[in-house]
């Protein structure tokens, strides 16, 4: 008894793909209907949309990425020399990271601190 399909849901789907089939046969009607609108340039301006969209998503990550980065290479933090709990070798491994000659763990993290790079 319980293992049927249910009429009223499958009347559902099929009343909902026929409305979907409608309106996809009212928006081709429209693209091709030239005295209307530009097709062409409301079809570039949803893609331009859709890019947006994904670019800032991409900046976002980027950013995400960047401060991960920058905590792992940061320098240590002050009075890490006195530490007593477990992070005292984490700080020790960030001091030897920033004696780094000709400054350049000061460059790479001034690098990323700049969050308009991208």
């Amino acid at each position: 008894m319980g293992i049927g399909i249910d009429l009223e849901e499958v009347e559902e789907k099929e009343a909902r793909w026929a409305e979907a089939a409608g309106l996809y046969a009212k928006l081709e009607e429209f693209l091709k209907d030239k005295k209307e609108v530009n097709a062409h340039q409301l079809i570039i301006d949803a893609y331009e949309g859709v890019n947006t969209l994904e670019r800032v998503k991409e900046r976002q990550l980027l950013n995400q990425v960047r401060f991960e980065e920058h905590e792992k290479n940061r320098p240590p933090s002050d009075k890490w020399y006195a530490l007593k709990d477990t992070t005292f070798s984490a700080e020790l491994v960030r001091n030897r990271v920033s004696l780094k000659p000709n400054n350049e763990n000061e460059a790479y993290l001034k690098k990323l601190r700049d969050s308009n790079l991208y």
